[in-house]
């Protein structure tokens, strides 16, 4: 007799792997865009010769810097279930390089700004006021998240994560 197939236990795994490469994009993204600040930084000071020969590249790389949206919510990928107020939001950007003199008026407000468009956006950004009346943001752990969190593959999920889930008799 054939053993029964565990499709939880190989569901778990393929959600775990995702998880593991998730952290690694996210790892690699935040580095990409170290990179790209101190090339962009450093071009400046190259002789006019070699400016000349890698403009249009610089141009190029310019022209794909992922913008303000796409930099906090690597933040919140790497930070989430955190609750962050937007001068957090704004530590964490300059920990990962990001330029943020584009926005020489006030990049807090920039901050701020993009910060209450994001739950419309992205489902997974959520926003509630603290205890000291300020907005604070935190991107949920999706269900998905929990279960690769577990580490291990169990042979029946536990009920918190499946809380409306009804058990066979």
């Amino acid at each position: 007799m054939t053993p029964a197939i565990n499709y939880y236990e190989i569901f778990a795994k393929y959600v775990q792997r995702m998880a593991d490469l998730s952290r690694e994009r996210d790892a690699i993204d935040v580095e990409i865009t170290k990179l790209r600040e101190l090339m962009l930084a450093t071009f400046p000071l190259l002789p006019a010769e070699k400016q000349d020969v890698f403009q249009k590249e610089i141009e190029i790389i310019e022209e794909h810097t992922g913008g303000l949206v796409n930099a906090i919510k690597l933040v919140f990928s790497q930070h989430k279930g955190q609750w962050l107020t937007p001068s957090q939001v704004r530590d964490h950007l300059n920990e990962m390089g990001f330029d943020l003199t584009k926005y020489r008026a006030n990049p807090l407000a920039s901050i701020g700004t993009t910060l209450k468009r994001m739950p419309a956006v992205d489902r997974r950004i959520e926003s509630k006021t603290s205890e000291s009346g300020q907005t604070i943001y935190c991107r949920r752990i999706t269900l998905l998240e929990q279960l690769a969190a577990e580490r291990t593959a169990v042979a029946d999920p536990p009920d918190r994560l499946f809380p409306n889930r009804r058990r066979k008799k």
